[in-house]
């Protein structure tokens, strides 16, 4: 079994994919039936936009057919006379050290994808029936802001072969550890970029390609005292699920940047030669590659300086977020902080942040006192707005 991703040569309609998964067996055939699924999932349901999901799903799809393969199983067999059924021995594998030894999480993920799969497979006439039941679990209920509108009773359907997994404990930096964090990265280029991830939440991806024509001159910007209102636009830039959204960066922060931009950055475009439309460039004026990931290097560097071996840059997002809802409760305006804090993120759902309402109250208070004095201007503006 071998799994490819496809060139623009690949068309549907008319259409180029690239990047789209393409399973092909060990007899040198292209599996039809991953393939009819991924396009139906990927493609005519249009809600998996990002490549980075293809690639996880093609690898999902590419581990389970390879170990139907291997094991001589067909994956048609869904019946009951199996000891247990096709999911449950995929699972039990991949939670084997044979199979990698897999965290819960990750093997839900692959299960749920897998459990679509199937319900394809059933609606195609492929298979009779699917190999899993649905059940009744608990879950934890909604506080708060939803919690008036949940009538589940904490009660929620799942297949039976879903793991039970540990809820995830968001980290988050205490305000000093955010300043001792800054305080150790030595490059002003890279202090920069942690700058603008504590004080906008913005993912890896999404600071690797910030437009440099975002960066104003914030003295000609008369419309907001504390922050500067940018408007992120996925023609522009990489953004999860290309939904546009707003940002506030605070008037320091954009103050430092345009300086950046009229200094560092402009001997760096002179060292490469070319013009380029991403905000921050390496030393060799190029853009970051692959969606910034050498950010997470000198932010774990930084963080092992600083004491914070746990830290990175998905944390400097969870860090904006919870200490941004914080402060906007103290002001009493709750609903209005979930939403604003939903807004800047670019969560699909308000269910998504209100995963830091639960992080706020196993927080000790100090971790919350006074993060950046510009976000306390930005929500008190934004109250009186």
């Amino acid at each position: 079994m071998d799994l490819f991703f496809s060139t623009s040569k690949f068309k549907l309609n008319g259409l180029s994919y690239n990047g789209f998964p393409i399973l092909i067996s060990s007899e040198g055939k292209v599996v039809e039936e991953a393939m009819d699924f991924s396009i139906a999932h990927l493609i005519k349901r249009g809600r998996v936009q990002s490549k980075k999901s293809w690639i996880t799903y093609g690898k999902a799809l590419y581990q389970f057919f390879g170990w139907c393969e291997v094991n001589d199983i067909d994956w048609r067999d869904v019946g009951n006379d199996r000891e247990a059924t096709i999911l449950a021995e995929f699972r039990d594998w991949n939670l084997s050290s044979e199979g990698g030894g897999l965290a819960a999480a990750t093997v839900n993920s692959r299960l749920r994808l897998l459990c679509a799969f199937y319900r394809h497979a059933a609606n195609s006439g492929w298979v009779a029936t699917v190999p899993y039941a649905m059940e009744m679990v608990m879950v934890r209920q909604p506080k708060g802001f939803l919690a008036h509108i949940d009538a589940s009773g904490g009660r929620r359907t799942t297949a039976d072969v879903i793991l039970r997994t540990p809820r995830t404990v968001i980290r988050v930096l205490s305000k000093h550890q955010s300043i001792d964090l800054l305080n150790a990265v030595t490059n002003n280029t890279h202090k920069l970029i942690v700058r603008l991830a504590l004080t906008t939440g913005m993912r890896r991806e999404e600071l690797a390609t910030f437009p440099l024509k975002y960066v104003i001159d914030p003295a000609t910007y008369t419309k907001h005292r504390s922050f500067v209102r940018v408007n992120l636009d996925p023609r522009d830039m990489a953004i999860k699920r290309n939904q546009p959204r707003g940002i506030d960066i605070p008037r320091t922060v954009m103050e430092d940047l345009w300086q950046y931009v009229l200094d560092r950055r402009h001997q760096h475009e002179r060292i490469s030669g070319q013009r380029q439309s991403a905000l921050f460039l390496t030393e060799s004026g190029q853009p970051y590659a692959n969606d910034g990931a050498a950010f997470l290097g000198f932010v774990k560097k930084a963080g092992t300086t600083a004491g914070i071996p746990y830290v990175n840059v998905h944390i400097l997002r969870h860090t904006y977020a919870t200490h941004t809802l914080y402060a906007m409760m103290q002001s009493k305006a709750q609903t209005h902080a979930l939403l604003y804090v939903r807004d800047r993120l670019g969560h699909a759902s308000v269910t998504t942040t209100e995963k830091y309402v639960h992080c706020l109250s196993e927080l000790e208070d100090a971790l919350m006192n006074d993060y950046q004095s510009e976000i306390d201007l930005i929500t008190s503006e934004i109250g009186s707005a």
